[in-house]
């Protein structure tokens, strides 16, 4: 998959192959122990391997991948089942970094009114302890978000992978879930006040404060 690097810096190139190497670690593409080199991450992407690196570096920073050699990362163990539960989550709030660059990069005006909505539904949906309206809200506010940022396809995408994930529910995943719902909505008014106000760097930080949430939980 060649990038379109025209008119991008090497930050905005760097980002976007995170946030793909991320997605595909998450989504098991990439499995446990196999070893990711820099150079071919580069030559995936038509990049140099400074920005391959970069990318790694960052995927790396999120507890995905651990370095091994020069150049060169592994995909880390992790807690399976908390994992496997929790990557919607993860995929959701862990690619808005690269919507939130987009949108600052664009200047892209966001209506926080349909957003708004969906908030109101998920902090309805916990006090009710409605689980499935609760993910549906969740699902609903990033596909949103998606819409607007004019990157649709990653709400599709994560629509497919809730889709199998809700048929292999169990207890120790809702509970899992709930877990983090009032941390998360917390962390989805905070991030759509940013977004108002056109606060791109606090969005990400908020964003990257719910990450290091739901990983304190897998490396527990």
């Amino acid at each position: 998959m060649v990038l379109n690097n025209i008119d991008k810096d090497n930050h905005s190139v760097a980002d976007e192959i995170y946030a793909i190497m991320k997605s595909d670690v998450l989504n098991g593409t990439y499995k446990v122990g196999q070893v990711i080199k820099v150079h071919s991450v580069a030559a995936s992407f038509g990049v140099s391997g400074n920005i391959a690196e970069q990318a790694l570096q960052l995927v790396c920073q999120r507890g995905l991948l651990a370095p091994v050699a020069e150049e060169a990362f592994v995909v880390k163990e992790t807690h399976s089942q908390e994992f496997y539960y929790s990557g919607r989550f993860q995929v959701i709030f862990l690619n808005m970094e690269y919507m939130i660059q987009k949108l600052k990069s664009e200047s892209i005006m966001i209506a926080t009114d349909s957003l708004a909505v969906y908030v109101e539904t998920m902090r309805d949906n916990i006090e009710q302890c409605q689980y499935a309206g609760y993910v549906a809200s969740c699902e609903g506010f990033y596909c949103e978000l998606c819409n607007q940022a004019k990157m649709s396809i990653l709400g599709e995408t994560l629509r497919k992978m809730n889709h199998q994930l809700n048929e292999l529910d169990d207890g120790f995943g809702k509970d899992f879930i709930w877990s983090f719902a009032i941390q998360t909505l917390k962390s989805v008014e905070s991030l759509l006040t940013a977004l108002e106000e056109r606060n791109y760097d606090q969005a990400k930080e908020i964003v990257q404060q719910l990450y290091k949430h739901y990983i304190s939980r897998l490396t527990d």
